[in-house]
């Protein structure tokens, strides 16, 4: 849908670390990280009067976490969507603050490296899936993977290039986990983990949080200079369940591409922060964003070069291939990098020009469907970098 009237106005990420011993709690990093949003925006505690929140390790219900923030709300969420979970709780957000019911929400989430997470219950994986050996996410994307390296001659160089070129731009951002260079022969060369999923295809669990500062533009102007508009956005689940032969390749972004870039062009798009749990799901999110034909992913990354200094930016901060991915909060890794790169506050790996963003989200495994859930938003500040 098309937005009016709602802005980012801070961010807040806490390091993303890979603990030996003792960690702190996931309530723990998860104040950290809406402290330092908070910071960032200018606002205090007491200006929050919603809260948005997604947390794996972290039992408790949502009113028991405001309690133990602090916090008296007047709208409160807890996000059940994975990985998409960062940009449905904005588009939540969103529409309360349009409506009224809020004037000043904080989006966080937070999770702690496990070293044995089961996996999450669900009856048609647990009665049809699992009993034949199926592994979780490496076993979904790897399939996934061989169908559309079958169907559309998809190399592994030209997967290895995308995870390349994050690495490049993790290189240049502190916040990331992985800041060793890395080249494509080793890329190429990872060992095996579910075939044709290598080492470096995969993300690296670790803990962190990251939380992000909506209102509406009114206040955002009271506030900055420089508010970060929500100029479109949308969502997705469970698309195309109903067809049993359904393509595994295809993702829930096409069915909300058009609508999304309704306001603003493709061309128009300065860097893009693509969730990131393979270099297959960028690949796919590409294709069915609109930016290349169904099929052509691979032919555009070998067109266009993907760091921070090259003519299509993607996951400028090294996503979460080369960031980290602190669990479900993973998603919102995404949305903070964006709003770093529209405020001008990236540093030594802000993309040039930058003023207009794209951010998405995948999340939850599925049976009959990839993913389950899908969404992405259009970002937009008053001037380019």
């Amino acid at each position: 849908m098309q937005r009016e009237g709602v802005c980012f106005v801070g961010y807040g990420e806490t390091a993303y670390i890979r603990p030996k011993g003792e960690d702190r709690s996931p309530l723990r990093y998860m104040a950290e990280a809406i402290r330092l949003a908070l910071d960032n925006s200018g606002l205090q505690k007491k200006d929050i009067d919603g809260l948005a929140l997604i947390s794996t390790t972290h039992p408790d219900d949502s009113p028991f976490v405001a309690e133990q923030l602090g916090m008296e709300l007047d709208w409160l969420l807890r996000a059940d969507f994975g990985g998409a979970s960062a940009v449905i709780s904005a588009r939540r957000a969103a529409d309360a603050i349009q409506l009224g019911q809020i004037q000043v929400a904080v989006c966080v989430g937070a999770d702690v490296f496990r070293p044995v997470v089961p996996l999450m219950r669900a009856y048609p994986r647990v009665n049809y899936i699992e009993p034949f050996g199926y592994g979780g996410p490496n076993s979904l994307f790897a399939l996934t993977q061989r169908r559309h390296m079958a169907m559309y001659g998809t190399t592994r160089e030209q997967l290895g290039k995308i995870a390349v070129s994050v690495r490049r731009n993790a290189e240049l951002n502190e916040h990331a986990l992985f800041r060793t260079p890395m080249k494509m022969e080793e890329y190429l060369n990872a060992r095996v983990v579910s075939d044709p999923v290598r080492l470096y295809d995969c993300v690296m669990p670790c803990s962190g949080a990251a939380a992000f500062v909506m209102t509406s533009e009114s206040k955002a102007k009271q506030i900055t200079n420089n508010p970060i508009y929500l100029v479109s956005d949308g969502e997705k689940s469970n698309y195309r369940v109903e067809d049993i032969n359904t393509d595994w390749t295809v993702t829930g972004l096409r069915g909300i591409s058009k609508e999304l870039f309704t306001r603003v062009r493709h061309k128009e798009i300065d860097f893009v922060e693509i969730y990131d749990d393979y270099p297959i799901a960028i690949l796919m999110q590409l294709e069915d964003l609109g930016f290349c034909p169904k099929g052509d992913g691979g032919k555009f990354v070998d067109s266009h070069d993907l760091t921070v200094e090259g003519d299509f930016p993607v996951n400028t901060g090294g996503g979460q291939l080369s960031g980290g991915q602190p669990g479900f909060a993973g998603g919102h890794l995404h949305v903070v990098e964006a709003l770093r790169q529209l405020k001008g506050e990236a540093g030594t790996h802000q993309v040039k020009g930058a003023r207009t963003g794209l951010v998405t989200g995948i999340g939850l495994l599925g049976y009959n469907v990839n993913l389950c859930s899908w969404s992405a938003m259009i970002l937009q500040g008053d001037r380019a970098w």
